[in-house]
């Protein structure tokens, strides 16, 4: 069994490090898995990718030109969109490789045109990782449901014509996929009932395989040694946020979790807590959050990020929309309990006051209430962090979910002839 997977890029955000990991585990499990990528970050020989200054420069080309059709729309600087329109020659790439399946993952930012996909004579499963499959070229909607009629009057596009940017490209999704040997595979429940929702999918398979996570690396490391390694304080208790753009995405949620710390400092744990986050820090002076505030950075080590998820005490996850998070996982592999708002990816991954607390969608103080639970008893502690470990060994191993995947596979390449 061959399988290539195409991705934008191979470890650089949580999406390409899902696909990634992935690959690595399908190897593992005796499957021939080979990855092609638009932008190679990693050293490892199996992940493919064009190379020389050509190349460059025709990526970077790409990624510009997918935009220009957004230039006479006044779109909102933290909606990010990808319109799949400049050509790409993938067929050659697929053709010299033979697959059995070509699985695809995040393949935004000018990586893979809308008509591309026709030109692939194998089965395709999709991983969907966020909105962009079925919308009209957002990755994510703020709440808009247009996607389930064919877009159009995109309020991201400020727009009040029917016939937009949104509609076009949706309409061209509509035509260049209908009839493709189509498997999708969204990464949450929440996920799976949206594309479900979405005419476009009406008549493909979908199947709900969540993200998964090396267990082996992601795992309790002691946390006093973890906080040194860091250089954090031993004498107070930390709660972990972040992401690729935690502080200037708004989706991530960091405004409802400053009010809620504002909360926690109101009722006196201004001088036992603090935040880290990790990811993009804010431009300019770091926003005042009630509580004490360090901010590491961009983390490319896994190793460096697993002992940051067990340094901390909770990790807070905001996200006002969010196809699964990722760091969840990440957090929970290494004893880690989470905080979430009750919508949306997490709902699949925390159980409500069994690894973590799951508070009111938008509510900041209940979200406070949920962080306070996680720190204010030590012996809850320890059973809330022996529970989500064993959690994510169950649900979210990596070998798990690869396994799952093969079973796919199997399922699918049975029925050809």
């Amino acid at each position: 069994m061959k399988v290539l997977h195409l991705s934008t890029t191979d470890i650089q955000g949580g999406a390409a490090r899902g696909a990634f990991w992935l690959h690595k585990a399908l190897q593992q499990q005796g499957v021939e898995s080979a990855m092609f990528v638009d932008r190679k970050y990693s050293d490892d020989s199996t992940v493919l990718s064009a190379s020389g200054p050509v190349a460059r420069a025709g990526r970077s080309i790409r990624a510009r030109l997918d935009r220009v059709p957004l230039v006479r729309y006044h779109q909102p600087q933290d909606s990010f969109w990808s319109i799949g329109w400049v050509p790409h020659p993938i067929e050659h790439v697929v053709k010299r490789i033979q697959p059995d399946i070509v699985h695809l993952h995040w393949i935004g930012d000018g990586f893979l045109p809308i008509g591309a996909l026709r030109s692939l004579p194998y089965p395709i499963v999709w991983t969907l990782r966020d909105m962009w499959s079925f919308t009209g070229g957002c990755h994510y909607t703020a709440g808009c449901d247009r996607y389930r009629v064919g877009c159009g009057a995109c309020p991201q596009l400020r727009s009040n014509n029917p016939g937009d940017l949104s509609a076009r490209v949706w309409r061209r999704k509509q035509r260049s996929w209908h009839d493709l040997d189509l498997w999708l595979v969204p990464i949450s429940s929440w996920l799976a009932d949206c594309a479900r929702a979405s005419t476009l999918f009406r008549h493909h398979p979908i199947e709900v395989i969540p993200n998964g996570v090396d267990t082996q690396r992601f795992r309790a490391y002691d946390m006093a040694q973890a906080r040194a390694h860091w250089g954090l304080p031993q004498d107070r208790q930390i709660i972990l946020f972040g992401g690729i753009d935690p502080v200037r995405d708004p989706r991530k949620g960091f405004a409802p979790l400053v009010d809620s710390l504002k909360r926690l400092a109101a009722d006196g744990w201004a001088e036992r807590a603090m935040l880290v986050v990790f990811g993009a820090g804010p431009e300019g002076k770091p926003p005042d959050c009630g509580l004490p505030a360090r901010f590491v950075g961009h983390i490319s080590n896994d190793d460096d990020l697993a002992q940051l998820c067990a340094a901390a005490d909770v990790m807070a996850a905001p996200s006002l929309q969010e196809a699964f998070g990722k760091t969840l996982i990440e957090a929970m592999a290494c004893g880690t309990p989470v905080v979430a708002f009750n919508i949306g990816g997490p709902v699949d991954i925390v159980q409500h006051r069994e690894t973590g607390y799951l508070a009111e969608p938008g509510d900041t103080d209940d979200f406070a209430a949920g962080l306070t639970w996680c720190l204010d008893a030590e012996e809850r502690a320890r059973v809330l962090a022996r529970r989500a470990r064993r959690t994510v060994e169950e649900q979210f191993d990596i070998a798990v979910i690869a396994a799952r995947y093969r079973a796919l596979y199997q399922r699918i390449l049975a029925r050809l002839p």
